[in-house]
């Protein structure tokens, strides 16, 4: 049985069994459990200490809000765990891998999704926003939900294809559980997030704020590159640029796009949200008239088959082993680090950036030709990428160990060759008794020429 630790402690949260675990920096315990049904769930354990009344009426009105999305692209809100120790959320798991995660793998590869892959994934994120946007309340006026903090990390892609945005009001959420101390977040998200420019202002966050943010996702699909990369040198720099709206359009990044695509995502990338008239709905659309989605699921799917065994081998044993609890059997149902891979990463990563070594240098190029950190990389192709067996380069799987031994002097080296390997050291044949006889013959005939030389000295006598 696995070992019951944490806040399945408590008897409200014992109708789950534990599977996996992940307890990010700075966050809630995320837990991959199985129902008493059979049904696999996450559980995210917001507080685990006394809550107090005000606070568990607001953690209770907003997951209200989450559960009423019921959409096909959106990931379900099962329930709400509240007692009076324990908060928890717990909603729909789906086998897959962070879109995070999906394009920081090709981006390490200098490729970026096929493009009718890409938009599929893209119009199921504006899918799932629209129904949020659209939603009423009781009297029958506009109750838009928000998400807040859209982007790679909050979306899943599944093996079979469905993709869906999840993390609705968990930004919310977190920041009604912060003034106790449990994490560490602002109203407006994390510094590493990317936010519209009034959430970068703290300014006040509306539907338009979550279509810019899904335009700056689907700018990071479209080109392979991450928003603001040529802002990151310091935090207070990308801070600066978002606030202000800083970021090449697609008409300047990806011209060769269908004109109503770029149209309708340069639109949501109007830093002044008044200007910003375009909505999730009418994006959606504009994908769905410029792209052939059925065929990006297929190609999707395609690439995800070739990619699974390379996604998988990419997590690191630290995930792959802290994310197991103890006695859980490895099955094929639910594979090592399986929660873990479909979480979005929190670690920072230049590689994502994929910027140069050379710095831009304005007098040796066109005006008008793109950042290095903001050109768009090559498209990878589904049928003809990394095969199941691996053809990505060793170093992007693993960390190589350095050459050392172990204190046994029998014991062999471990580890990579440091430089090419000795040449083999041919075996002399001046040795043994072979040298004696020579140095015996040697000696003999020194003895004798120095015999007739005393003779040819001494004369005639």
């Amino acid at each position: 049985m696995p070992v019951i630790e944490g806040a399945f402690r408590h008897a409200a949260l014992a109708r789950f069994s534990p599977l996996q675990s992940l307890a990010s920096e700075g966050g809630p315990e995320i837990v991959l459990a199985r129902t008493k049904g059979k049904n696999l769930v996450v559980v995210k354990v917001l507080l685990d200490r006394p809550i107090p009344p005000e606070v568990a009426s607001e953690l209770s009105h907003e997951t209200s809000l989450g559960a009423r999305l019921t959409h096909d692209a959106i990931v379900q809100t099962r329930a709400m765990v509240l007692e009076d120790e324990v908060a928890a959320l717990v909603t729909e798991f789906l086998p897959g891998v962070s879109l995070q995660r999906l394009l920081r793998f090709a981006t390490q590869r200098g490729v970026r999704l096929p493009d009718d892959a890409g938009w599929y994934v893209v119009e199921r994120v504006l899918s799932a926003l629209a129904f949020a946007h659209s939603q009423r309340d009781h009297a029958g006026a506009s109750a838009p939900i928000l998400h807040r903090s859209v982007g790679p990390g909050s979306v899943v892609v599944g093996w079979d294809g469905s993709t869906k945005l999840g993390d609705f009001g968990w930004t919310r959420l977190r920041s009604i559980i912060a003034p106790l101390g449990h994490v560490s977040i602002t109203e407006h998200g994390t510094a590493s997030a990317l936010m519209a420019p009034e959430q970068a202002r703290g300014g006040a966050v509306t539907e338009r704020a979550d279509v810019f943010c899904a335009a700056l996702l689907a700018l990071r699909v479209a080109t392979g590159r991450t928003p603001y990369a040529r802002f990151r040198d310091t935090a207070s720099g990308v801070l600066l640029a978002m606030s202000e709206g800083k970021v090449l359009p697609l008409s300047k990044t990806r011209p060769e796009l269908p004109a109503g695509v770029r149209a309708a995502f340069d639109r949501a990338l109007a830093p002044d949200p008044q200007a910003r008239t375009v909505t999730a709905q009418e994006l959606a659309d504009a994908v769905r008239a410029g792209f052939d989605l059925a065929k990006g699921k297929a190609a999707l799917v395609k690439l995800l088959e070739r990619w699974r065994e390379q996604l998988e081998k990419s997590m690191t044993p630290w995930e792959k082993r802290a994310s197991m609890h103890d006695g859980v059997v490895e099955t094929s149902e639910l594979r090592e680090g399986a929660l873990a891979l479909a979480t979005a990463d929190d670690r920072p990563s230049s590689d994502a950036l994929v910027t140069t070594d050379q710095p831009d240098e304005p007098w040796k190029k066109d005006k008008d030709a793109l950042p290095n950190a903001e050109a768009p990389l090559a498209p990878t192709d589904a049928g003809e990428s990394l095969s199941r067996v691996g053809a990505a380069a060793e170093s992007a799987m693993s960390i190589p160990l350095p050459a050392m031994r172990m204190t046994m002097p029998s014991v062999p080296v471990y580890g990579p060759h440091i430089g090419p390997p000795p040449a083999p050291v041919a075996k002399p044949f001046f040795t043994g008794k072979v040298a004696a006889f020579v140095m015996f013959a040697v000696f003999v005939l020194l003895v004798v020429a120095a015999v007739f030389l005393l003779k040819w000295l001494s004369g005639p006598s």
